[in-house]
């Protein structure tokens, strides 16, 4: 397929609520045994203490963070989320900095995901890492996530993996890669990249298969509008796009304060499996909405 790609950097934000969000023939499918040894890649953040190998570079996202210790709470020094799509495979790596990991980890034990099974134990370079797994069906798709729990002497990191199949080798793949920073590791920079796609884009009532959703962004809401008391709804027209990010970004509604552009940075840290026509993945248009309320 023909297309030209337009890449630029930027940050991202905030939630997500799609219009009409109904699938249907969902196919536990993805062809995940032909590898590409090329397209795997070493991702070494920067000031972080992890390395893996994944299927392509991430996309960043960066959390605002406050500096407030609460009672019975570790202060979040630092946020940051990195995610991407390929070979089958959905990855998304949060990190938390904190002055005691230890204390931070019971903390976000309070969220993790109740329904989760636990698999196995992982050990790499010293550090001892506990594996669960979740199926989410409904009438509509089917999928399991992978996620992976771990403390470093400055960081939790909480990795979610996330593919169509029971199992698929890509998990073992990336998992089997993960180890602790080197001093010989070169850092590597990752941005936001925003995408900008030629080419037709499918109505949802077109497809066999629509895009499959399993991961939003959580809203943020600006200092600029927490001051002005600024409310209301964000509405964005965009493209599900075969490669599975999203792009060709369109608003249809605003709100000032800075709102319009989180939302339309949250819209960007969606993370789906694509949609399907006549059994190849194809891109799909979908309307988003983004509502913002005073607390």
């Amino acid at each position: 397929m023909n297309r030209q790609r337009l890449r630029h950097l930027g940050l991202v934000s905030l939630a997500f609520l799609t219009v009409a969000q109904s699938y249907s023939e969902i196919a536990n499918r993805v062809n995940a045994s032909a590898h590409n040894e090329l397209a795997w890649v070493t991702v070494v953040p920067e000031d972080e203490e992890f390395a893996v190998t994944a299927p392509i570079s991430p996309t960043v996202r960066t959390y605002p963070v406050s500096s407030t210790d609460y009672p019975g709470h570790e202060t979040i020094l630092a946020h940051q989320e990195y995610g991407g799509y390929g070979d089958g495979l959905i990855f998304i790596i949060e990190s938390y900095k904190a002055v005691r990991p230890q204390r931070l980890w019971a903390n976000l034990l309070n969220f993790a995901d109740k329904s989760a099974v636990f698999e196995r134990d992982i050990s790499f370079d010293g550090i001892s890492a506990r594996q669960y797994r979740s199926t989410y069906s409904s009438s509509y798709a089917t999928y399991t996530r992978h996620i992976v729990r771990f403390a470093t002497k400055e960081h939790v990191y909480l990795i979610t993996l996330v593919t169509l199949e029971d199992t698929n080798p890509s998990v073992d793949r990336f998992l089997s890669s993960l180890r602790l920073r080197r001093p010989e590791d070169q850092t590597r920079f990752y941005s936001r990249a925003y995408e900008f796609i030629l080419g037709y884009a499918f109505n949802p009532s077109q497809l066999t298969r629509r895009a499959i959703i399993v991961w939003k962004a959580e809203p943020f809401y600006t200092p600029q509008a927490r001051a002005h008391q600024t409310a209301g709804t964000v509405t964005l027209e965009a493209i599900l796009a075969e490669d599975g990010y999203v792009a060709n970004i369109t608003v249809t509604k605003e709100l000032k304060d800075g709102l319009t552009e989180a939302a339309m940075d949250a819209a960007r840290s969606i993370r789906f499996f694509p949609a399907e026509k006549d059994g190849r993945p194809v891109s799909q248009r979908i309307m988003l909405e983004y509502n913002f309320n005073v607390y």
